[in-house]
């Protein structure tokens, strides 16, 4: 359910009634063009009637059920965006709703095992783990635990044949069946940190052949840092067994 809130009393007039009915469904339209995928969204916005309809609106309190943002999935979201400015006088008229200015959105996602699983495609997220891959590969091969599995492997194991995703504290674990009739499986076991605010590092990662239920030695990585960007500060993230949760604020550019 959408809700409109004012710091005045609501009235009957035509200012009201262009806030109430056209503001909420051009703010979730452009929502969904924003976004792959949005459920159970709620939002309201908060200011005086002469400010929104102005076209700024001081601000916007949303949250959401389930959300997918380039790849990443998130299981619940809570952000507040605030002095936001928009084209509302051209929303009256039929057009679609435009950004006039950047702003900040700060708040809080929540990442459990299944949005892991389902985001490892997310462009971010796939890359860093294709970079520890391929450094496993390319490592000299007396350091490699289980060379032969090298002569099968050129990329990263599809999610297809991902067989086990785990979180721990801190940390992320990844399981692929590379051969079945062999039952030989590779396992990637990391930890999860932010430096900086926009760097997320996957250190301290260990990569393991493994058949039968025995692994081998495992082979120790470089960190993997990938930049989220100057407009992002994440201040805080959290990993535990249940989901990865993420505090923070990121600069919207129109």
């Amino acid at each position: 359910m959408d809700e409109v809130v004012t710091n005045e009393v609501a009235s009957p007039g035509a200012g009201r009634g262009v806030i109430s009915r056209l503001l909420p469904p051009a703010i979730r339209l452009w929502l969904h063009t924003q976004l792959d995928h949005l459920e159970g969204l709620e939002f309201r916005l908060e200011g005086k009637d002469r400010q929104i309809l102005s076209g700024h609106i001081p601000q916007v309190s949303l949250s959401a059920q389930r959300a997918v943002y380039r790849g990443l999935h998130v299981s619940q979201a809570a952000v507040t965006a605030k002095e936001i400015r928009i084209n509302l006088g051209q929303v009256v008229r039929g057009k679609p709703l435009r950004l006039l200015q950047a702003f900040p959105v700060e708040g809080r996602v929540s990442l459990r095992t299944e949005d892991v699983r389902a985001s490892l495609h997310a462009p971010l997220l796939e890359q860093g783990l294709q970079d520890i891959f391929q450094r496993w590969v390319q490592s000299p091969k007396d350091v490699i635990a289980g060379n032969d599995v090298l002569e099968h492997l050129t990329a990263l194991p599809p999610a297809t044949q991902l067989t086990e995703i785990a979180l721990g504290h801190g940390t992320l674990t990844l399981i692929w069946l590379i051969d079945a009739a062999t039952e030989k499986h590779l396992r990637l076991h990391t930890h999860l940190t932010m430096r900086e605010g926009r760097y997320l590092s996957l250190g301290q990662t260990e990569v393991q052949v493994g058949q039968s239920g025995r692994w081998l030695a495992p082979s120790p990585m470089d960190d993997v840092v990938m930049d989220l960007g100057t407009e992002a500060n994440i201040y805080h993230l959290a990993v535990t067994p249940q989901a990865i949760e993420m505090e923070g604020m990121v600069r919207v550019i129109p």
